[in-house]
């Protein structure tokens, strides 16, 4: 798996068609995915309820995301470890890199199964 072509967004088999319909992992539009890849006709949607397990890929890149901003609020701000702005912060970078995550979730878990279901 390489990670540059999951930032990409490229195909898990051939590296050259898009997965999701916008190129920008960023935006804030409502992710639509391919149901194959243009290039290679690699199917995206395996099977019914197959980016359930994604859920857990996002909550650990929310959970990373949290650690981060909670540690950035410590060392740098140099906020109380209890304070209550070290919470809001990191859940307003949370909530505003949901499309990222959804998105990166998803890709990830592509990635990782690709080979093995069919």
């Amino acid at each position: 798996m390489s990670l540059i072509h999951v930032v990409q967004n490229k195909c898990p088999k051939c590296h050259q068609g898009q997965v999701f319909s916008t190129n920008n992992l960023l935006t804030f539009r409502p992710a639509t995915m391919k149901e194959s890849c243009a290039h290679c006709g690699h199917n995206f949607s395996k099977e019914p309820g197959f980016y359930w397990g994604a859920m857990y890929v996002s909550y650990a890149l929310a959970t990373f995301e949290m650690a981060v901003v909670y540690a950035i609020c410590i060392l740098i701000f140099k906020f109380d470890a209890l304070a209550i702005s070290n919470l809001i912060a990191s859940i307003v970078v949370v909530l505003g890199l949901f499309p990222f995550n959804f998105r990166m979730a998803r890709l990830l878990w592509l990635y990782l199964f690709s080979g093995v279901v069919e």
